[in-house]
């Protein structure tokens, strides 16, 4: 396994790519040519064309006064966050860049490259990529939404009470953390470890390749999704059918044309119009539109109820029929024989194409603990955006009061997160919120 990194330009964000191998070049997006592995301590070998070039340590860690005040900001563990900084000291190399973008902030790359996980997307469908939250990040982010389940702890419980008085069926038996916190309140704005992971330039690199297109945009705000222990007792015991599904902007199933109920059918209509002029036979499931990355924050295994599959259905000419919600699903049996589950480690995230059949099984977490996600949806910028955009609108509207959070994200990361998440109904980002982080439109 390699030990991968990338190098962001502490100036802009940017990230160092060779050109070839005397040549380098600063690119938004990471492909192969932007991933390098260290050689020595001062010496970084680039992926694919070998070339090295020689850096420095720039800058010194948080001292303890520091790193207690950044927790006390971005909570317990944020201090982690802040990455090693190296200076680039290779002059036959960095002529082509400015001297002002020659300090670079190292941070974990996917254990593969960029390339073999676009060549399994187009092959398969899904792919996971590795280190998209690397174990610091989970840290900081799990604390911050500890802390919210525990200041609203009478809350969850009445939501625990509900749940334990019916039977399993998918996508019950979550909690919830966004539906826990008060008004204006959202993830986004608490930690910068949410933006960075939600941005991350390998990830975007593959959704746009994948897509084909070079604007996204998340179609509503990211959920964190913690699915209880399968405990219940007695006539509750037992498994509800259905919840096989396709994702947005496809048809539900084969029965409901929206993905979800909440989706009327006027904002059906806009969705539709959105997406006809370029794709008249959009329904028919034949481009593609859409993508889901599901982010683990703690070991997804079929023990721990991880997210069931029929893989290879993003090929097929029609969303879940009638058949596969008739009845419980138990892999391997009659609809469900084909039936299966991923497992992958906490901090990657399966990226998978949103016409896939999929459903949440919370009657197999028999691991006795919590399996929590973070779960996105993701669109090319023309498609409109999920619902009316409540929790979206909410988010970006937290994120742009959140000054501390800019000041930890770097341009590029703040660029990316207001065209992905604090975009307008037409996909360009927001002037009001461009105002408020940049003071410019």
């Amino acid at each position: 396994m390699h030990n991968y990194v990338l190098l962001a330009s502490e100036n802009t964000g940017l990230h160092l790519r060779a050109r070839n191998e005397s040549a380098l070049e600063l690119h938004r997006r990471c492909d192969d040519n932007c991933i390098w592995e260290w050689a020595n301590e001062t010496t970084l070998s680039n992926a694919v064309t070998g070339g090295t070039i020689s850096v420095a340590p720039a800058g010194t860690p948080p001292s303890a006064e520091e790193a207690a005040a950044i927790d006390a900001i971005f909570g317990p563990g944020a201090n982690r966050l802040v990455p090693k900084r190296y200076a680039l000291v290779d002059e036959s190399h960095s002529s082509g860049l400015p001297r002002d973008q020659r300090i670079f902030a190292v941070s974990e790359a996917p254990t593969r490259l960029p390339s073999e996980h676009l060549a399994e997307l187009e092959n398969q469908g899904w792919t996971v990529v590795s280190n998209v939250l690397t174990p610091a990040m989970l840290e900081n982010l799990i604390a911050n939404i500890n802390t919210v389940r525990e200041q609203a702890a009478d809350k969850e419980a009445r939501v625990k009470e509900a749940q334990d008085a019916r039977p399993y069926r998918s996508n019950d038996n979550v909690i919830r953390p966004r539906a826990l916190m008060d008004e204006g309140e959202s993830f986004l704005s608490m930690t910068p470890a949410v933006t960075q992971s939600l941005v991350n330039p390998v990830s975007l690199w593959l959704i746009e390749n994948y897509l084909g297109v070079d604007s996204i945009h998340y179609c509503q705000g990211p959920a964190i999704s913690i699915l209880r222990p399968a405990e219940k007792i007695g006539e509750n015991d037992r498994v509800e059918p259905g919840g096989w599904h396709s994702d947005y902007p496809y048809p539900l199933t084969s029965e409901t044309d929206a993905h979800t109920g909440m989706l009327g059918p006027e904002e059906f209509d806009k969705l539709d119009a959105s997406i006809t002029p370029l794709y008249p036979d959009w329904k028919k499931r034949k481009a593609r539109l859409g993508m889901q990355f599901n982010i683990a924050l703690t070991d997804f295994t079929p023990e721990a109820g991880a997210t069931q599959f029929v893989l290879g259905s993003h090929e097929f000419d029609s969303p879940p029929p009638t058949e596969i919600n008739a009845v419980p699903t138990v892999a391997g049996v009659g609809p469900h024989k084909d039936v299966v589950q991923m497992s992958y480690p906490a901090g990657s995230g399966i990226l998978y194409d949103s016409r896939t059949y999929h459903r949440a099984p919370p009657e197999l977490n028999v691991s006795g603990k919590e399996r929590w996600a973070m779960l996105t949806c993701i669109v090319p910028s023309f498609v409109r955006d999920l619902r009316a955009r409540d929790d979206k609108v909410a988010s970006a509207e937290a994120f742009a009061n959140a000054t501390e959070v800019h000041a930890a994200l770097t341009r590029r990361e703040i660029d990316d997160i207001l065209k992905t998440l604090c975009d307008d109904e037409s996909g360009v980002p927001r002037e009001d919120i461009q105002r408020a982080i940049y003071g410019e439109a």
